[in-house]
């Protein structure tokens, strides 16, 4: 939920991104899907001799009476693409969306860290075998110089604590560079932070918040799925 916050707070502005959308070319691409859709609905629920009478008479329709239809419906994709860009807050609810996604398939999450910082994995892997190694001969040392039982025991758990803290270190500090005599010291996360908000941006954009799972948010959302139906049903009943 921070991460959900911190990205629609900080990063995504929901308004500004439909804002970017041409409510025409909207309209001009989704006018050849209304006829199937309204056919498919009618297949569902009426007998096979009625659902096609609404097309057998839309067919015997004069050319110019089919035009004036068509531009109706493209005024009323475009009204409603305009409504719901003026109330997408209303509509949508970006952390709903990331949330339910991520509560139904909790591989999401790890995907996506392992996605952002695998060179990072992959340091912690490895810097184990070497900090531990030359902690472990300073243990070793002190160990022949200190027959006590308890040795091996605390040093292994110094060793432990003492190489995960310098990965760490190494990982995540310092947050800014930092010039270090001929040296500029960075966290080894952090200066990889342009590769990391690729991934990142991608991961979202092609899994979570994709056109599919932002309508499925819009028209399954109990929060949201009210102000959808109402918009809706105005520009409906405006185009009947």
């Amino acid at each position: 939920m921070m991460m959900v916050t911190m990205v629609t707070t900080q990063l995504l502005n929901v308004q500004e991104v439909f804002r970017r959308l041409d409510p025409k070319v909207c309209a001009e691409l989704l006018a050849p899907e209304v006829p199937k859709l309204g056919q498919d609905i009618l297949d569902e629920s009426f007998p096979s001799w009625l659902a096609q009478f609404p097309k057998t008479i839309f067919d015997g329709l004069p050319t110019e009476t089919v035009k004036w239809i068509r531009l109706k419906n493209l005024r009323f994709l475009r009204g409603l693409t305009i409504g719901m860009q003026d109330n997408i807050d209303s509509l949508l609810s970006v952390k709903n969306c990331v949330i339910n996604q991520m509560m139904q398939d909790r591989s999401l999450l790890g995907i996506l860290f392992k996605k952002c910082g695998q060179a990072e994995l992959d340091f912690l892997t490895n810097s184990g075998l070497w900090f531990g190694f030359l902690l472990g001969l300073i243990q070793m040392v002190v160990a022949l110089f200190w027959d006590n039982p308890w040795s091996l025991s605390i040093g292994g758990c110094i060793v432990g604590l003492a190489t995960n803290w310098l990965a760490l270190k190494w990982i995540f500090e310092p947050v800014n560079p930092t010039k270090f005599g001929p040296f500029v010291l960075q966290g080894m996360f952090l200066k990889r932070q342009k590769e990391v908000a690729a991934e990142f941006s991608t991961f979202f954009a092609k899994n979570v918040l994709n056109s599919k799972e932002l309508w499925n948010s819009i028209l399954t959302d109990l929060e949201t799925q009210p102000a959808f139906h109402k918009l809706f049903t105005a520009h409906l009943l405006k185009f009947v």
